[in-house]
């Protein structure tokens, strides 16, 4: 059991060699890693919002309006199945607070036709039960849950590229309950920046305008088609914010947000009517870029490129060869940001979007829609600051409480197993947690003060195994074994409680990492990390050390 061919000696020893390595840029000073490769220096271990401050949200995802969204799309295309099946209807209405779709038929007899239109449309659509002119729709409870999950998830990703796009480093996004996320951002102190990309949606597409409605020169008209409602114009929200700020701070502010419709009634800036249906999404984009015009004439003003992939190519061919001579939005969060008249078929695949930029404004426009559109407006509900000098004190009282931790261990392991063997599990202790070091660097980990807390306990589950094996050594020696006999037997005996005590540790530290967030998961990180090496250290590392002592002294007592 102790004797090892020398290729596992020396892998072990290169193995603790290149753990020494990854680990060491934690502790090079700033201008030493300035010499080091960019990808050597980059190796180490970020610390997390509560040891290097920085800025704490609580976001709340607006499903509700994401399923209203989806609703009000479903409507439009049952209008033309409808028609398209010869099934006269009085209305197809949106119940936003029941989640339901209201059919109103213009005759009960052609109700079960209605109802074939229906399924053919969506077979996984959910019709109440009834009798009469009246059929209401809506979505599956597990579809509605399984949509639910789409957004957050979206959400959490769009979140995840927008900061890391901005050179944030290991930001921390988690879903919280049913309908938050968490976002923790280390190492920010103004959070302005950060907070107008939380609130900008970034959701980009195009519709076509109403001029029936906008013929009428009404800018608000007191009732609209089923099929049309009103956004404000850019140029309307801005005159808006020079003449009445405090309505602007209102819009802003509105938790809930303010749907374009209940923007343009209630403060009427300058709007335009647009049909709801989407010609082309955001989704379908595959660049946007920050440019400037080549016009002599425009005075190469700031602009954003796009460029759309295939299938919304295809799309935008269609929509602008089929509909020349119109207006066509480009509606921008809750702005139509221009309305140019469609001249020709646009089948490039690409455009512009112009207006009133500024050169910040473009590119922070294009960051926005390359990241993707937010599924759903967020809205911050809770935002908390953590400051650098309470990281600072609590990386002190961590360090402080680890190394005092470390000693007292290392003084019980030389009093207890008497210097040679207390200094074999010692070592071990010291490549156990330079292990850890090593393995939270190359993965990228966060360091949090939970986290300490599960290196300081690391350390002492560190030597837990050295302790089984030497009183089952302690053991064999009382019954009459020779030294290398003690030595082999203990370790042998003892091996499987070994494993059996660190995997049961480790399977408790993974749920915690699983079902866990936040604090929680740092603190199952380091320990689960630190209990996967422990079972190097004490199975193998102590080992080799106890096998080349053994090879060398060659003892005929233990001095244990």
């Amino acid at each position: 059991m102790l004797h090892l061919p020398r290729w596992q000696t020396i892998a072990i020893i290169v193995f603790t060699a290149l753990a020494g390595l990854f680990a060491l840029p934690n502790i090079l000073p700033e201008s030493v890693d300035s010499l080091l490769p960019k990808w050597y220096a980059q190796n180490r271990i970020n610390l997390g919002l509560d040891l290097r401050g920085g800025a704490h949200f609580l976001l709340e995802v607006d499903l509700r309006g994401v399923i209203n969204e989806r609703l009000t799309n479903l409507s439009d295309s049952l209008r033309s199945e409808l028609r398209k099946n010869q099934v006269a209807f009085k209305d197809v209405a949106v119940e936003a607070a029941n989640q339901r779709i209201a059919v109103t038929l213009r005759d009960a007899a052609q109700r079960q036709k209605a109802l074939d239109a229906i399924r053919t449309l969506d077979s996984t659509l959910v019709v109440a039960p009834g009798t009469g002119d009246t059929i209401e729709i809506g979505f599956s409870e597990p579809d509605l849950v399984r949509r639910k999950k789409d957004v957050i998830d979206q959400s959490i990703e769009i979140l995840r590229r927008r900061v890391d796009e901005t050179g944030t480093i290991e930001p921390t996004i988690v879903r919280e309950g049913d309908d938050r996320i968490l976002l923790q951002v280390p190492g920010i102190k103004d959070t302005t920046d950060l907070k107008s990309k939380i609130n900008q949606t970034a959701k980009l597409t195009f519709h076509l305008v109403n001029e029936d409605v906008a013929m009428t020169g009404q800018n608000v008209p007191a009732a609209l088609p089923p099929t049309t409602f009103l956004v404000p114009t850019r140029e309307g929200m801005q005159s808006l914010r020079a003449s009445n700020p405090k309505a602007f701070e209102d819009i802003q502010g509105a938790n809930p947000k303010l749907t374009p419709e209940q923007i343009c009634r209630r403060y009427q800036p300058t709007c335009l009517p647009v049909f709801k249906r989407v010609v082309v999404g955001g989704e379908d984009l595959d660049d946007a870029k920050s440019t400037f015009e080549n016009n002599q004439q425009s005075g190469g003003r700031p602009i954003i490129s796009f460029a759309f992939n295939a299938s919304g190519g295809r799309a935008f061919c269609a929509a602008t060869r089929q509909n020349i001579g119109k207006r066509l939005a480009i509606q921008l969060d809750n702005e139509i940001i221009s309305a140019p008249v469609v001249q020709s078929a646009i089948c490039g695949g690409s455009g512009m979007i112009t207006g009133a930029f500024t050169t910040q404004q473009t590119q922070e426009q294009a960051l926005l829609l390359r990241s993707g559109a937010l599924p759903a407006s967020l809205t911050i509900i809770e935002e908390r600051t953590v400051g650098a000098d309470l990281g600072a004190d609590a990386i002190h009282a961590g360090t402080v409480a680890a190394v005092v931790g470390t000693l007292m261990v290392m003084v019980f392991m030389f009093v207890t197993y008497g210097p040679l063997f207390g200094g074999f599990a010692n070592i071990a202790m010291s490549v156990n947690m330079l292990l850890v070091l090593a393995g939270m660097s190359v993965l990228g980990a966060s360091l949090t003060l939970p986290g300490i807390a599960g290196l300081v306990l690391t350390v002492g589950m560190s030597v837990d195994s050295n302790v089984l094996i030497y009183e089952r050594v302690r053991e064999e020696r009382a019954n009459g074994r020779s030294a290398l006999g003690a030595l082999t037997a203990g370790y042998e005996r003892a091996l499987t409680a070994v494993i059996d005590s660190n995997l049961t540790a480790l399977i408790a530290g993974v749920l915690l990492f699983g079902f866990g967030s936040g604090p929680i998961r740092g603190f199952a990180t380091s320990l689960s990390l630190g209990l996967l090496t422990h079972l190097f250290t004490a199975t193998i590392f102590t080992r080799m050390l106890l096998a080349t002592w053994m090879r060398w002294r060659r003892p005929s007592e233990l001095v244990l």
